[in-house]
């Protein structure tokens, strides 16, 4: 498998990029390694508003349809932050390797990422599904997104 050189662009939610800002830094404490990927790819952010997030790009709180490695079967999980981890077999941590590289993304978006042993993979996004809104108050399905 390749490393992707130039990652695609991603844009973050003001409200996401503050909450997991925070979260990396106190988790530079305990694991250099998820920390400082997820710093990396707050620092290439574009932060907007979260009324102005695109309907097609992945943040927390929403389910998102992937494939990893060129997989037969796509995948759908929703990203969460970690404090707000029910359910490691339906969610995703967006601070683990995974989580942190599809964040920001646009549906279509690949971005490689590196396991914590060392393993690399590529990861597609294929889809948007359910995005829980405002502290997960509001449920909202885009138009045209896969639930």
């Amino acid at each position: 498998m390749n490393v992707q050189r130039h990652p695609p662009p991603i844009t973050i939610a003001a409200s996401d990029y503050n909450r997991l800002l925070f979260t990396a830094m106190i988790q530079q404490k305990h694991s250099h390694f998820a920390s400082d990927f997820l710093l990396e790819e707050l620092r290439r952010a574009r932060v907007c508003d979260p009324s102005a997030l695109p309907e097609d790009v992945v943040s927390t709180n929403c389910r998102v349809i992937f494939r990893i490695d060129d997989e037969p079967k796509a995948r759908a999980h929703l990203l969460v932050h970690p404090d707000d981890l029910i359910s490691s077999g339906t969610e995703i941590s967006v601070t683990t390797p995974l989580g942190t590289a599809l964040l920001g993304l646009r549906v279509g978006d690949c971005m490689s990422f590196v396991e914590t042993d060392g393993a690399v993979h590529e990861v597609v996004v294929e889809g948007i599904g359910l995005r829980f809104l405002d502290g997960a108050s509001a449920l909202m399905r885009s138009p045209g997104s896969i639930t």
